[in-house]
């Protein structure tokens, strides 16, 4: 193993790959001025020998191929790929070299930017400092970019091809960890392209994916196959990551290509949680049409393969029992009437015993909005764990609503949104209405300034004890009533406040778990839009809003570091067709009819609220101890 590391690392080095890829500098810099055709969409790539063209590769790898050379077979012809990347640039040469420059000249619609391998130590003066230097370029990117009116798409940098003990590792660690921190950072999408090929390098192993190198000892480039595949999993990412690309996408291309491990999110933009955790006795559900964006979602096929659980035209369904407990792996296909592939998901159904969290205590802080002031599903936590062989839960929080409880406590205000929470100070943080009060959690700060303090707040409603477990449940508000044109700038506000809140709860109570609960999707029928809101919004505008914060929140909170902090699927688990409020329609009659109709577009009724509690219990009876 040592001598194949000595291997890359010297290929790594060699100067003269970047002089056999046929292209001086001059002419670089001229190709990145050339303007895109009118009426396309134009994406620059910039990065490094993993991404580059090889016009003329060497006579010892004659596949030499980047990633970058066969994108554009993934993409329709409306959309020009322009390939900048150099062999042996890091985020600070290719700069150095003035080669961003032009870059912004040439104005593309995007600019996708991966580094990474050239920055890591051993690489001279071209190695920068993941923690420091390495950020501060991937800012000084983005940056320039936007302000040109370019997006910026990041790419953490491919995963090399590298086996200990049969398994895939990866030096890359700290750089893919920077590159994720300034996605969050500065809200720009982000392609896990180092996480998508090291597991898929994990899953099939090293004799398997031995045709993507270009020679046996060359563990870092591709072959044609290699590059192919991996150009495929940059463009199975993109209806998620940037969705305006998804139309442009050959996605029958990209599916043939793909080996049988990888996801597939597709045309339909599939979300489908990575774990659903499920407990003995407890029935678990996954609702079809809350997975995928589409009006019709009865006009395709969904294909369930799990050893465990029913599948109903609308659903899959399953109650375990103590004979079921442990992982069982979880496929979902979805397909067209011409059997297309659609869209792909995979993920791991996790049952637990009834008494995984006997014996247990855990204090739980609930911070949400209407869902949450409801009181209905933090009180079906509750309900949950009442017996000798249940944890033992207690709730912590400053409110308890009108007919609820006195055991469910919470900060659950109908309206509230991040932003709120984390700044607004007017009021009095527990007095008076929802509108009329200030956040819990702000307090004065040395310069008599309002500022997030849980500490403080602990020490108000919990006599200085951290919690257990905070779960958040807030975003509704936060787009609404957005469109197409304002959604990406309100989930940018959104996320950038709920950040707040995450680390802020990491500070002051550094042991506790973070559950992030998605944003359910609405009632099914537009009746209970209709009822609502008037023409003020439709359901399907609010489901796209909701779809599309879904997948943001999916892609920021999935990789966040620590490890304590886990998304919760509650959007997955929830049925919008039966378990939203209904009533009577007046008696009509021409038809003689007096029908039924939901009349609450974004509320649950009682059997709703239950689901999102179970959803939520799941994950509480897995947590370590």
């Amino acid at each position: 193993m040592r001598d194949t590391r000595r291997g890359w690392l010297k290929i790594c080095h060699l100067a003269f790959v970047s002089l056999m890829m046929g292209c001086s500098l001059h002419s670089a810099l001229t190709h990145a001025a050339e303007p895109s055709p009118p009426g396309t969409v134009s994406i620059t790539l910039i990065g490094d020998s993993t991404v580059a063209r090889y016009d003329q590769p060497p006579a010892d790898r004659p596949t030499l191929t980047g990633w970058g050379q066969v994108l554009p077979e993934f993409l329709d012809d409306r959309v020009t790929v322009s390939n900048l990347a150099v062999s042996g640039r890091s985020s600070k040469s290719f700069r150095a070299e003035e080669r961003w420059a032009p870059v912004l000249d040439a104005r593309p619609t995007y600019v996708f930017i991966q580094f990474g391998h050239n920055d890591q130590p051993g690489k001279g003066d071209r190695s920068t400092d993941p923690q420091t230097e390495f950020r501060d370029h991937l800012r000084a990117y983005v940056r320039e970019a936007r302000e040109k009116q370019i997006q910026p798409v990041l790419v953490t940098p491919v995963a090399r091809r590298t086996f200990e003990s049969d398994k895939a590792v990866s030096s890359l660690g700290p750089w893919v960890e920077a590159m994720q921190v300034v996605s969050r950072e500065e809200q720009v999408p982000l392609i896990d392209l180092h996480a998508q090929s090291l597991a898929l390098f994990g899953a099939l192993g090293d004799a398997a994916t031995a045709p993507y190198s270009p020679s046996a000892d060359d563990r870092t480039h591709f072959s044609r196959v290699g590059a192919r595949v991996m150009a495929a999993l940059v463009a199975a990412q993109l209806p998620v990551t940037v969705p305006a690309l998804t139309k442009h996408i050959r996605h029958d291309l990209v599916a043939d290509t793909l080996p049988a491990p990888v996801d597939f999110p597709g045309r339909l933009r599939l979300q489908m949680p990575p774990v659903l955790d499920a407990v003995v006795g407890v029935e678990t559900n996954l609702y079809f049409d809350n997975l995928v964006l589409t009006p019709q979602p009865d006009q395709y096929a969904f294909d369930v393969q799990c050893a465990k659980g029913r599948q109903w035209a609308q659903r899959w369904s399953f109650t375990p029992t103590a004979a079921d407990v442990g992982d069982h792996p979880f496929v979902l296909d979805v397909r067209d009437e011409q059997q297309a592939l659609l869209g792909r998901a995979r993920g791991t159904l996790r049952v637990r015993p009834a008494e995984a969290g006997a014996g247990r205590e855990l204090t739980v802080l609930f911070i949400g909005d209407s869902l949450t002031h409801a009181s209905l599903y933090p009180r079906q936590v509750l309900d949950r764990a009442r017996g000798e062989q249940q944890p033992r839960i207690r709730l912590m929080g400053s409110h308890t609503p009108a007919g609820a409880p006195p055991e469910v406590r919470h900060e659950g205000y109908g309206g509230w949104t991040a932003v709120r929470f984390a700044t607004h100070a007017q009021g009095t943080p527990r007095a008076g209405d929802s509108a009329g009060r200030a956040s819990p959690f702000l307090y004065p700060n040395g310069e008599g300034k309002p500022a997030l303090d849980f500490t403080r707040y602990f020490a108000d409603v919990n006599e200085g004890r951290t919690p257990d477990v905070v779960c958040l449940f807030l975003g509704p508000n936060d787009i609404y009533p957005d469109t197409e044109a304002t959604i990406e700038a309100s989930i940018d506000r959104m996320l950038r406040h709920f950040d707040l809140l995450v680390r802020e709860c990491e500070r002051a109570a550094p042991q506790a778990h973070i559950g992030v609960l998605l944003p359910v999707p609405p009632a099914a029928s537009q009746d209970a839009f209709g009822a609502n809101y008037g023409s003020a919004q439709t359901r399907w505008q609010y489901r796209r809003n909701q779809h599309r914060l879904v997948e943001r929140m999916t892609a920021h909170y999935g990789a966040w570091p620590g490890g304590r902090v886990r998304l919760l699927p509650t959007q997955a688990g929830l049925d919008c067709r039966h378990n939203y409020p209904t009533a009577r329609a007046p008696f009509n009659a021409q038809t003689e009819e007096q029908g039924v109709f939901q009349n609450n577009g974004v509320h649950p009724d009682p059997a709703g609220y239950r689901q999102l509690g179970d959803t939520v219990y799941g994950w509480l009876l897995g947590l370590p101890r």
